[in-house]
């Protein structure tokens, strides 16, 4: 009996000790994965911060932009409107001394490509213009000025031009006849 005992005993130890080291176990693998699972939260909680942060980076970038944008409007509509007064003060006059004053600008960008020309070499076919053709070349460019400065504004230069020395040889006219 006393051996029956005893080994009741050790059972019940060794079952104790297996149920409490099974228990830890158990503990720990409950502890590791509640760590994991709020490790994995925070991870995700952290994606979703920097997720909301990009997005009020790229929504503020935007912002300025348009804001740069609508100043810059703004500012070419000011000068247009300040354009436009200057001409409804000054008449076509003052339409065709902007158109004048800007031709040489216009020239310089029309030969501004010629500038990267390192070498040239002018094949003549026997005509004698081959050299004077690179020279002429600007030039052609240049008579479609008032093509350009039409389809670019709308002002047809030419017809500013006629009509403003239309109005100063009526004007020298009619001063003749009143002397």
């Amino acid at each position: 009996m006393e051996t029956q005992r005893r080994q009741k005993e050790f059972d019940a130890n060794v079952k104790k000790k297996a149920d409490a080291d099974r228990y830890a176990i158990e503990q720990a693998a409950e502890a590791e994965k509640t760590k994991r699972l709020r490790v994995a939260e925070a991870e995700a909680e952290q994606k979703r911060l920097q997720g909301i942060a990009a997005a009020d980076a790229k929504r503020a970038e935007g912002t300025a932009e348009a804001e740069v944008i609508r100043l810059r409007g703004l500012a070419e509509a000011e000068a247009k409107e300040k354009l436009a007064e200057a001409f409804a003060k000054f008449g076509e006059a003052a339409v065709l001394d902007v158109i004048v004053k800007m031709l040489p600008e216009l020239a310089e960008k029309i030969a501004e490509p010629m500038k990267s020309i390192d070498k040239l070499t002018v094949v003549d076919t026997g005509s004698g213009d081959g050299a004077a053709r690179v020279s002429n070349y600007v030039t052609s460019l240049m008579s479609t000025a008032p093509e350009m400065v039409k389809s670019v504004t709308g002002l047809d230069f030419l017809e500013l031009a006629r009509n403003l020395t239309s109005k100063d040889k009526a004007q020298s006219s009619s001063e003749i006849k009143l002397d």
